[in-house]
């Protein structure tokens, strides 16, 4: 099953911000004992293994290295499961979320999960980066939205980690180190996810600022409301284009989704606090059409050839910081309800980075919706973490890869 022709040429997609080295071979699994064998011959050879779902990583996760193994999942990509009574759903590793989100809410229900590349993205991508994207103060991440794993590593072949029952305590719930693990833990042959009902509406409002202040005015107007939108994003003229021509400096875009008058209640709300003349409303079709658009803003900035470089402030920290982003003519995204934020870049940054010092400077995270794959950053990560937590993940990975043969150099490993 493992070719052992070497593959002379580059996978990546040359819009990607990391470009692939030559690997030793690429091989397209049908099933977890295809993906056991390859493991467990890559282990025997000190072979290094990396998983692929659509090369969508932002963050060069899914990159290969020199003489590895690549394991593209294209061809496992079922949706295996629906379940209507306990509210989740089974897939393989492969499965693209813009097929889910279809196939879903064609049944009447939601999937809450996604990102930045999400259009491209895939279910093992989303495990694998614990994806945390627009929805995320609402809804939470991958982690918390993820019921059980089906993970195989060369140690104790497949193995499967949580359950199907929302009330399932006994026990470690180990299922949520390996989410967000990178592929460095094991690799992900199957994924069950919890589902929701479908909101009986849902809007997008797009409303125009003209400055930083503006819309941070505007915010807490909104905040005396006490309640989350689905999502709350603020960004430049630029990446706001990329959902929607629009000719003003900032632009939010609203999400709102629940029940018919909870929905029109938090609209009417929020139009009192904005320009309520100048707002584009979006429903039914018109939503289809605008939320397809800003699930597929990754691929359209790496078209630019931007780099969306991520990172989390204390939301009272985010009007400087984008004053800063301002006056250093960078592009950004702001998630304006968790502080979570992406920089636009034309280069990868190196690790001492200034916007790195400012957001450690200012209590926040080096990374947000992602992980940090092959980043420069990594080394910042791993000085801010410390020893103790180096020696902790160290000692699980040993655990289930003695040989360090997956994903090397993601992560802290």
């Amino acid at each position: 099953m493992v070719e052992t022709e070497k593959i002379e040429k580059n996978l990546f997609d040359k819009n990607m911000p990391f470009n692939d080295e030559t690997p030793y071979s690429v091989i397209y699994p049908e099933n977890n004992k295809d993906v056991l064998e390859a493991l467990l011959w890559a282990n025997k050879e000190k072979i290094k293994v990396i998983p692929r779902g659509s090369m969508s990583s932002l963050s060069g996760g899914s990159k290969a290295v020199k003489d590895s193994l690549v394991i593209d999942f294209s061809k496992m990509n079922k949706i295996i499961e629906m379940d209507t009574h306990d509210l989740v759903l089974t897939v393989e590793p492969g499965t693209k979320l813009k097929d889910i989100y279809s196939e879903v809410e064609g049944s009447g229900f939601y999937f809450p999960i996604d990102s930045f590349s999400s259009y491209n993205g895939t279910a093992g991508g989303a495990a694998g980066e614990n994806y945390q994207g627009m929805r995320f103060a609402k809804y939470s991440d991958t982690r918390l939205n993820t019921m059980q794993i089906e993970v195989v590593n060369p140690v104790h072949g497949i193995v499967t980690l949580g359950g199907k029952t929302v009330k399932n305590v006994s026990g470690y719930d180990a299922k949520i180190a390996w989410i967000g693990s990178e592929g460095t833990l094991g690799i992900f042959t199957k994924l069950m996810y919890k589902l929701l009902p479908l909101p009986e509406k849902r809007s997008i409002i797009i409303l125009p600022f003209e400055s930083v202040d503006e819309f941070f005015s505007f915010k807490r107007e909104f905040d005396s409301l006490k309640v989350f939108a689905s999502a709350l994003d603020f960004m430049s003229n630029k990446i706001a284009n990329y959902i929607l021509k629009v000719d003003s400096k900032y632009s939010a875009f609203i999400l709102i989704e629940g029940r018919e008058l909870e929905v029109e209640r938090l609209k009417q709300e929020i139009l009192k606090f904005g320009k309520s003349s100048e707002a584009q409303i979006f429903e039914g079709k018109d939503f289809t059409f605008m939320y397809e658009n800003r699930l597929s803003m990754g691929s359209r900035s790496l078209n630019d050839k931007l780099f969306a470089d991520d990172v989390t402030l204390p939301i009272k920290s985010c009007p400087s910081f984008l004053k800063y982003l301002e006056g250093k003519n960078y592009d950004f995204l702001l998630h304006a309800q968790d502080g979570g934020m992406l920089v636009f870049r034309e280069r990868i940054p190196l690790a001492n980075d200034e916007i790195y010092k400012i957001v450690l400077d200012q209590k926040g995270s080096l990374i947000a919706e992602r992980q940090l794959g092959i980043q420069p950053k990594r080394k910042l990560f791993l000085e801010k973490s410390g020893k103790v937590y180096v020696e902790l993940m160290n000692s699980l990975k040993k655990s289930v890869d003695p040989n360090f043969i997956l994903s090397p150099d993601r992560y802290v490993f």
